[in-house]
C-alpha cells in the first residue's frame, strides 16, 4: 500500500496530464521506442526544453515509471516548493548537487540507483542550451560509465521541443516533436571520462535529422494567380481554364480539387496533391469550436499547400482556387467587423495573418473574441498565406446563388442569406482595394453573367496580360 500511495501522484500526473498533453498538444512521435532496454539503463539526450524529461519518460511504460529517475539539479529544482513537488513527486527525479562538497562524488547516487535495478534519464550538456545548438557533453556521463561498467546507455535525439517550450519561454506553444532512439550500447570503462562523453555525444548527434540541402538558385520565382468568389463550380472552371492557358507558356500548377498540372502537352490531374506541412494534431478539435471551423481548417491546409507550391523550383505559374489570406480577411470583414475597419485596419489584418506583425498584448483579448481564426494563425504561426500577384474575383448575384444552393439541397448556414453575400462581395472588394494599394496586387473582377457557357476567353486573356507584366515594387509593409 505504501508503494502505491507513494507512486500515485507520479502515475496520475503522467497518465492524466503529461502523456495526453505530449500526444495531443505536442504531437510527439517516438521513433524506434522498441530499442529501449527492459532492464536498467541510462537514457541520454540533447537538452533544449522544459519538456525534455517528460518526453524521455514517455519512452517507458507506466508500470516502469517508479523505477525511472531523471537527474535533476538540486540547486535549481530545490529552490521553490513548486519545483520540488514537480521534480520529486511528478517526475520521480533524483536531485544531484552540481557543485558537490569536497570529497563527495555526485555520480555515486546514480551508480547506486543503477545497481539497484533503476533506470536514469540524464542530459550530459548539464543545462538547457540554445535552440538547435548542442553544447559539449560533460565528463559526468563518462564517469558514470566507469562507476557502473556494463550499463547500457541509450542515445536519444530530441527534435522540436525547443520550439514548444524552450529556454526563456514562459508558456508552451504547440508544435510537433520527434524523439529518435538509437541502439543501446556499453562503453569501455578504461577510457578517460572525457573520451567516453565524446563517444556518447557522437552517438546522439548521429540520430539528428540531416541538414536540409542549400537551396538551388531560382532565377524566376513562380508567378501567382488566385481566383476568389463564392460560387465553387464557377471558380473551379475558371482555375482550370487559366491553368490550361498559362501551361502553354510554362509549367503551371493548378491548386484546386483535384490538383492540376499543365504544360504544352495539356492539362493533367495529379492523383497525389502537393503535400502540406506537418500539421498540429490539436488544430482540428480547436477549430471545431469556431464558427465556420471546417472552412478555417480548409483555408489553413490550402495556405500550407500554396506555400509549398510557391517553393517548387520547376513551376513557372501557380493558380490557386481561392486564397487563404484574401478569404480569411474578406470573411472576417463581412461576417464580424462589417465595415468597421478602414484601409489601415484591413492591411494590419493581412500582416497578422502573414506573421509580419504580432498581435500586441493590448489587442489580444479583443482578437480572441472577435476573430479567433486570425489570432490562432498569428499566435501559433499555422501558415503564412502567400500574396497573389493577380487576384481574380468572380461576382455572383446573391439571389441567384442562394436559390441555386436551396435547389441543390446543399446544407448552408442559415445566416448566409442574400444580405450576407452582398456584404461578402463588398468585403472582397475592400480587401482587393487594400491589397492593390498596399501590395500592388492586380485586381480583376468579372460578373458571372459574362462568363456563362464554356467561353472564358475574357478572363484568360486578362490574366495572361496581367501576370506577364514585370513584378511591381512593393510598398513597405509598415502600418500607416
Amino acid at each position: 500500500m505504501k508503494h502505491l500511495l507513494r507512486n500515485l501522484p507520479l502515475w496520475l500526473f503522467h497518465f492524466g496530464f503529461g502523456r495526453p498533453v505530449l500526444r495531443w498538444v505536442a504531437g510527439v512521435h517516438y521513433r524506434r521506442r522498441n530499442l529501449v532496454p527492459r532492464g536498467p539503463c541510462v537514457v541520454v539526450a540533447n537538452h533544449n526544453s522544459h519538456l525534455d524529461a517528460a518526453l524521455l519518460m514517455g519512452l517507458f511504460p507506466l508500470r516502469r515509471l517508479p523505477f525511472v529517475h531523471p537527474i535533476a539539479a538540486a540547486d535549481y529544482f530545490g529552490k521553490t516548493w513548486f519545483k520540488r513537488t514537480m521534480a520529486m513527486l511528478m517526475m520521480n527525479a533524483i536531485p544531484i548537487e552540481r557543485k558537490a562538497a569536497k570529497g563527495q562524488d555526485p555520480m555515486l547516487p546514480m551508480a547506486d540507483a543503477l545497481r539497484a535495478g533503476k533506470s536514469l534519464i540524464l542530459f550530459p550538456e548539464g543545462s538547457r542550451g540554445e535552440a538547435g545548438v548542442m553544447a559539449r557533453f560533460r565528463p559526468g556521463i563518462g564517469r558514470l560509465a566507469q562507476l557502473a561498467p556494463g550499463t547500457l546507455i541509450v542515445p536519444v535525439f530530441l527534435s522540436g521541443p525547443e520550439r514548444i517550450w524552450g529556454r526563456g519561454t514562459l508558456l508552451p506553444v504547440p508544435q510537433a516533436v520527434d524523439v529518435v532512439v538509437g541502439k543501446p550500447r556499453t562503453y569501455d570503462p578504461e577510457l578517460d571520462a572525457r573520451d567516453i562523453a565524446a563517444q556518447v555525444q557522437r552517438d546522439v548527434v548521429a540520430l539528428a535529422p540531416p541538414e536540409p540541402p542549400p537551396p538551388s538558385p531560382q532565377p524566376r520565382p513562380a508567378r501567382s494567380v488566385a481566383v476568389c468568389g463564392v460560387d465553387d463550380a464557377l471558380r473551379h472552371r475558371v482555375v482550370r481554364a487559366i491553368t490550361r492557358s498559362l501551361g502553354e507558356q510554362g509549367t503551371t500548377l493548378g491548386l484546386t480539387q483535384p490538383t492540376l498540372t499543365a504544360d504544352q502537352d495539356g492539362v493533367r490531374e495529379i492523383t497525389a496533391p502537393v503535400p502540406p506541412f506537418r500539421g498540429q494534431v490539436w488544430l482540428r478539435p480547436v477549430a471545431g469550436l469556431l464558427r465556420g471551423g471546417p472552412r478555417f481548417i480548409e483555408m489553413i491546409e490550402r495556405a500550407q499547400i500554396d506555400e509549398a507550391a510557391h517553393r517548387a523550383q520547376d513551376v513557372r505559374y501557380v493558380v490557386s482556387d481561392g486564397n487563404a489570406l484574401v478569404d480569411l480577411v474578406a470573411w472576417a470583414e463581412s461576417d464580424i467587423y462589417q465595415g468597421e475597419f478602414d484601409e489601415a485596419g484591413l492591411h494590419r489584418l493581412t500582416q497578422y495573418l502573414r506573421g509580419e506583425l504580432r498581435i500586441p498584448l493590448s489587442r489580444k483579448w479583443r482578437s480572441i473574441r472577435r476573430t479567433p481564426a486570425v489570432w490562432l494563425v498569428n499566435q501559433f504561426d499555422l501558415a503564412r498565406p502567400p500574396v497573389p500577384e493577380v487576384l481574380v474575383f468572380l461576382t455572383t448575384r446573391p439571389a441567384e446563388l442562394t436559390a441555386r444552393r436551396r435547389s441543390s439541397g446543399e446544407e448552408t448556414d442559415p445566416s448566409h442569406d442574400e444580405a450576407f453575400f452582398e456584404r461578402l462581395h463588398e468585403g472582397y472588394r475592400r480587401v482587393g482595394h487594400v491589397m492593390g494599394r498596399r501590395r500592388k496586387v492586380v485586381w480583376l473582377e468579372f460578373d458571372e453573367t459574362a462568363l456563362l457557357g464554356d467561353d472564358l476567353t475574357t478572363v484568360v486573356d486578362a490574366v495572361g496580360a496581367a501576370i506577364n507584366e514585370p513584378a511591381p515594387e512593393l510598398e513597405s509593409n509598415s502600418t500607416h
